[in-house]
């Protein structure tokens, strides 16, 4: 199984406070090749034309890349750190000095939108909104439990011992499949036009609060106060169910947020 050694775990927490890899690489391919499906004519050409022969789907892994090498200063643009048993946002607290997903990703977009903007600039903007709305759409991205977002929140998974971080970023996504083409492929095939309807409502505040609230009600346990918790088949399949949904309202809200800001 492929997972964070506690050597590993220990070096990120201590040079970035957390680990910010959100979904893994197939959620976020997974994502960008949906996204695609919903894009206009237009969006899609000037995507292309921003990103050459990068493509979406590879551009949607540079913020994870760049955050972990040439530059960690990026590290808390991916989270926010909303405390569980909260149910608002408090920017002063939850988002010290502006650096989370939240405000970041607002910031880029208004970059994106901005046609005197240097092609540079919105170049990486573009990246940057690619993965920072997949990010936000994963929900211990969106919380804090004193445990920096689950990272040393110890879990059994599939018989052997994770954190419970990266059970929601690659664990469960791989279960549900490795691939990401057959992902999105299945991922696509049941969204319907009253989901993106829906889905394409509200604000990037909105979905960071609903991404905090399937973490307070799906991911974690009140049972969990002591030991490392047992992760059974029934918290697998929920979990599961969330985690496509929210693949789902990513790609949808990414594909809705480019087409109106690159029309």
């Amino acid at each position: 199984m492929a997972t964070v050694s506690a050597l590993g775990l220990a070096a990120l927490l201590l040079t970035n406070g957390r680990i910010t890899f959100a979904w893994g690489p197939e959620g976020h391919r997974a994502v960008a090749i949906l996204t695609e499906r919903y894009l206009r004519p237009q969006t899609r050409a000037r995507v292309q034309e921003l990103l050459g022969t990068e493509g979406l789907e590879d551009g949607s892994l540079w913020a994870d890349q760049i955050a972990h090498g040439s530059r960690p200063e990026t590290a808390p643009w991916h989270y926010i750190d909303i405390p569980l048993h909260d149910s608002q946002i408090n920017l002063q607290t939850d988002c010290p000095q502006g650096q989370c997903v939240l405000v970041k990703t607002k910031e880029f977009v208004r970059v994106l939108s901005n046609p005197h903007a240097a092609r540079e600039a919105r170049y990486e903007a573009l990246k940057f909104v690619a993965h920072f709305i997949a990010d936000l759409h994963q929900p211990l991205h969106c919380e804090d439990n004193h445990d920096k977002g689950g990272n040393t929140q110890m879990v059994t998974f599939e018989g052997h011992p994770d954190n419970l971080h990266w059970v929601w970023d690659t664990g469960l996504v791989e279960e549900i499949d490795r691939d990401p083409q057959a992902l999105a492929a299945e991922l696509g095939r049941e969204i319907t036009n009253m989901n993106r309807a829906t889905w394409q409502t509200g604000s990037i505040e909105s979905w960071v609060l609903e991404s905090h609230r399937l973490a307070q009600t799906v991911a974690y346990r009140r049972t969990w106060m002591f030991g490392t918790p047992v992760l059974d088949q029934n918290y697998d399949r929920r979990a599961e169910d969330v985690i496509k949904m929210q693949l789902q309202k990513a790609a949808v809200r990414l594909a809705f947020v480019l087409n109106q800001q690159l029309p």
